[in-house]
């Protein structure tokens, strides 16, 4: 859409403020109440698809859900009445800048400042999580600090209620990958102690100026959430930040900190503790004086148990329109806007804030062969034959010529899908290593089948 449009004949766009793979962020202001707001529009490509509808109306509802000084207040969502296609959310427009510029700009932050920043998210995630819902993808560009120093968290996109996974594709990994936790990698239960792994990734990058993994490609970066430990802090910060931080990114649920609660509670103790230069020590006054910037917006974005692998969409960040990346870079190969491996990224209504987001699996449909003849409808045992039959072995084909093989044979709806759990030696580019159903197994023609291969790169 262009600068001036109306949207559902109320909401006027102004200025363009990110975009990204599910779509796009705007500062707008609403005619009726006379006011700035941040409208987000579904992007064009993604009108269509029903899962993409549906996560798009998870983000407006979750956030409307939430009430707390921390989180973005959503004022509407819909469709726009006079293009039935085009859907939006309204919400509250903040003046602020991301946790991932300030990094960028100054390297690393204070022990102060971190403790700070990461105790206000923790509050805000323990308001979330004792309404059963997880973040999923917390980092730097969804944490938005205002001029005042309050900060928000944004991007509630691929949130779900813990343990609900109605959204979730098999192949599908929410979230972003420096900041992921390794059960949302390995297909584990994912709960609210995953963003308490998440926070403590950027506290960890808040205090030493670099991410505790690093790697050429994402899946170099999943390996280490997995099975790595992560580098030292630096020695010169206090024994009890430098523990606090390390227990948030204990790779078992349960050796990280109990609740946001506790964290948050530890951050104030710490902070409380921790010497400071001409102090015994840390104030709670803030300290960080941030220049004022151009309204950015947070677009609240969007989830996935089974989890093998990362749509590259989502591990795009949104593409602000002033220069505010948020150095997604370990995903710099995958980086599409929405995915998987977009976690991703999205922006909340918020500030102009990369976001991670994600992205539809690519979905080919083949036509069935043609039948030899029609079964005999009074031969139920025939009739069921004619409908399914034993999955071929596709494992170690090229993926678009094993689906194309699928295809032939009948199967209409076989799906190409990356996975990162593959311990064997490197397949070829888009060699398949895996495949559900499994072969040999009874699969009717019209059910779904998917083939996976290693990597997060786009395979035809």
């Amino acid at each position: 859409m262009d600068t001036g449009s109306l949207v559902a004949g109320r909401y006027r766009l102004d200025l363009p403020i990110a975009a990204g793979g599910m779509g796009e962020v705007w500062r707008g202001y609403d005619l009726l109440l006379e006011r700035p707001v941040a409208v987000k529009l579904l992007h064009r490509a993604h009108r269509q698809s029903r899962e993409a509808r549906d996560r798009f109306a998870r983000e407006a509802k979750t956030l409307a859900g939430l009430r707390g000084p921390g989180l973005v207040e959503v004022y509407d969502y819909g469709e726009d009445p006079y293009r039935r296609t085009v859907r939006f959310i309204v919400m509250e427009l903040v003046d602020g800048t991301s946790l991932a510029t300030l990094i960028e700009e100054r390297g690393m932050l204070t022990v102060e400042e971190t403790l700070r920043f990461v105790g206000a998210t923790a509050e805000t995630l323990a308001l979330a999580h004792r309404n059963g819902v997880v973040h999923r993808d917390i980092k730097p560009g969804n944490l938005l600090v205002e001029s005042d120093g309050r900060l928000r968290v944004v991007d509630f996109g691929i949130s779900l209620a813990e343990g609900d996974d109605r959204l979730t594709l098999v192949g599908d990994i929410m979230g972003t990958p420096s900041y992921i936790a390794p059960e949302q990698l390995s297909g584990g239960r994912v709960s609210g102690a995953a963003d308490i792994y998440s926070l403590g990734v950027v506290a960890y990058e808040c205090l030493s100026g670099r991410r505790p993994f690093i790697a050429a490609d994402p899946r170099g970066v999943a390996h280490q959430h997995l099975h790595r430990r992560p580098p030292p802090l630096p020695e010169s910060l206090p024994p009890a930040v430098t523990a606090l931080v390390m227990r948030c990114l204990e790779k078992e649920p349960d050796a990280r900190w109990p609740s946001a609660e506790a964290l948050a509670a530890a951050c104030r103790a710490a902070a409380d503790a921790a010497p400071v230069p001409g102090g015994t020590g840390l104030s709670s006054a803030p300290t960080v004086r941030l220049r004022r910037p151009l309204p950015w917006l947070a677009a609240v974005a969007l989830t996935p148990v089974l989890v093998l692998a990362a749509v590259l969409a989502m591990w795009h960040p949104w593409t602000p329109v002033r220069a505010d990346t948020e150095l997604e870079a370990d995903a710099a190969t995958a980086e599409s806007p929405s995915a998987p491996v977009t976690a991703g990224a999205t922006l909340d209504a918020v500030s102009g804030a990369p976001s991670a987001e994600s992205s539809e699996l690519a979905e080919a449909t083949t036509a069935p062969a043609a039948d030899e003849g029609l079964p005999d409808p009074a031969d139920p045992a025939e009739t069921t034959a004619a409908l399914a039959a034993a999955l071929p072995d596709v494992v170690g084909m090229d993926a678009a010529e094993a689906r194309a093989h699928l295809g032939s044979l009948g199967w209409t709806d076989v799906r190409i899908v990356p996975t990162l759990l593959f311990d064997g030696p490197a397949p070829e580019a888009c060699e398949i290593v895996s495949q559900q159903p499994k072969p040999d197994t009874a699969v009717g023609y019209g059910d779904p089948v998917k083939i996976a291969y290693w990597g997060l790169h786009d395979c035809p």
